[in-house]
């Protein structure tokens, strides 16, 4: 029931918002990349590890500010050779706040192999799921071009041989955005 009724009222959220919903001056397609930086610090020890995220996405948007958002994700651990990547779908909202500044919601999920778990990317033999939720700001620079800000909620899990884990981590990305 619970379920239900979230669904509910952001049924009712989209619909309403569709009379501000607005596409970056009206373009039909986005290219955008963003990219985060984490430091994971070792609970007992002065080790740590970095991480740097760097989305590619290929936006479409099917109707008014509804936009779905493919996206390869790869994860590049400073202490590793392997480069981790996660195939995405992300269906986004954008609204228009004024002629230039359009805030965004997202939603969506992937697999792929990389995660952000336990201060390390998985191994490259296993398979990583993600579901993540966020939200944005995309700031018009010029008549095609815009920067990007985002947060995310992403949800990691994998299963193995000997044990299911999953990790909630809050991702902040910067970036820029091409619309066509």
């Amino acid at each position: 029931m619970k379920k239900i009724t979230v669904f509910l009222i952001m049924a009712v959220f989209l619909m309403a918002a569709g009379v501000f919903a607005q596409s970056a001056q009206e373009k039909r397609v986005e290219f955008s990349t963003s990219a985060s930086f984490t430091v994971y610090k070792f609970e007992h020890s002065s080790e740590s590890t970095t991480l740097l995220n760097v989305p590619l996405r290929l936006g479409f948007f099917v109707w008014k500010g509804l936009e779905f958002e493919p996206e390869v994700e790869f994860t590049i651990p400073d202490d590793t050779e392997d480069t981790g990547v996660i195939f995405r779908g992300n269906i986004s909202y954008n609204f228009r706040a004024s002629k230039k500044t359009f805030p965004f919601i997202l939603a969506g999920g992937g697999v792929g192999n990389a995660l952000k778990m336990l201060t390390w990317a998985a191994d490259m033999d296993e398979t990583v799921t993600v579901l993540n939720f966020g939200a944005g700001i995309k700031q018009m620079v010029g008549e095609s071009a815009a920067i990007r800000l985002e947060y995310r909620f992403n949800r990691y899990s994998r299963s193995s041989d000997w044990a299911s884990s999953y990790r909630i981590d809050h991702e902040f990305l910067a970036g820029v955005s091409l619309f066509f």
